[in-house]
Order: structure tokens, then sequence, then C-alpha cells
């Protein structure tokens, strides 16, 4: 994952588990966008180069920008691109924790972890696009379990 948790973690925090967006889906819609730009090249060379920049540049942040983390006391969000943006949720603001999937997410195997809470700024904070979302479900509720 690359990312350095120390930084943001208490020393009497252990780390539990730790994830970021599926590289399939970043592979495939960065391909897709480049795909579009070298069609686009075909009728306006300055577009077509455009979108293939663009497609980069997106490749960077959803392969560099996202960070998720869960460790014994917390849920840790790390958005990191520009800027930083750090969310952190304790697991007693956890109200419910879903998972969603459709037909073509299951297929590829992402999904988005949508969790609940109380007492946040954020009353839903949603997941996108990662890797087996159900196990990520199963291994929060083990947490959240073992910290009641």
């Amino acid at each position: 994952m690359n990312y350095d948790w120390s930084k943001i973690l208490s020393p009497q925090e252990e780390l539990q588990s730790e994830f970021t967006i599926s590289t399939r889906y970043i592979q495939i819609v960065t391909s897709g966008i480049i795909l579009l730009g070298i069609i686009l090249c075909f009728f306006s060379i300055f577009a077509g180069i455009f979108i293939i920049l663009l497609g980069g540049l997106y490749f960077l942040y959803l392969s560099r920008a996202k960070h998720y983390c869960f460790t014994n006391k917390r849920i840790v969000l790390v958005d990191s691109f520009f800027g930083t943006n750090i969310t952190s949720i304790d697991y007693t603001q956890v109200t419910d924790v879903e998972m969603e999937q459709s037909a073509v997410e299951q297929y590829c195997g992402w999904g988005t972890l949508v969790i609940n809470t109380a007492g946040t700024h954020a009353p839903e904070i949603r997941l996108p696009f990662i890797d087996n979302p159900q196990e990520k479900k199963i291994r929060m509720d083990e947490i959240r379990d073992k910290n009641k």
C-alpha cells in the first residue's frame, strides 16, 4: 500500500488492515480513458492528447490518493493528492456497515463499503471501488466486535 501510517496512528494503535482502490478498477478506467483519447486523436489531435493526459492524471490520483485502514481503535481514511484530508471514525460511532455491489462490480471483484455513523460530521462514509468489499466488511465487523 506504501502509505506511512506512523504519521497518523497513535503508539497504542495497531494496524489491523489496510487497503486502497482496486487496481483492477484503476486499470480498466484509465485504459478506457486512454483508448477514448486515442480515438479522439483521429478527429482532433488536441482533444485526444488532452483526454490522454487527463487519463494519466486520473490514474495518478486513483493510484496514490486514497488510503484506508482499520486499526484496533478506529477507521482511518486518507485522501492525499495535492493536499491531505484525514477522516477518523471511532468504532463506537459506527452504527452500521453495508456493502454495495452491482452485477458488473461483482464480476470485476470490487464494490462499495458504506459506513453509517452517529455523532460525526458525515453520517455516511462511502469507500467506493475497493477489492473484495465482503471481506472488508467481515474484517471490520470482527474488529468492532473485539472492541465492544
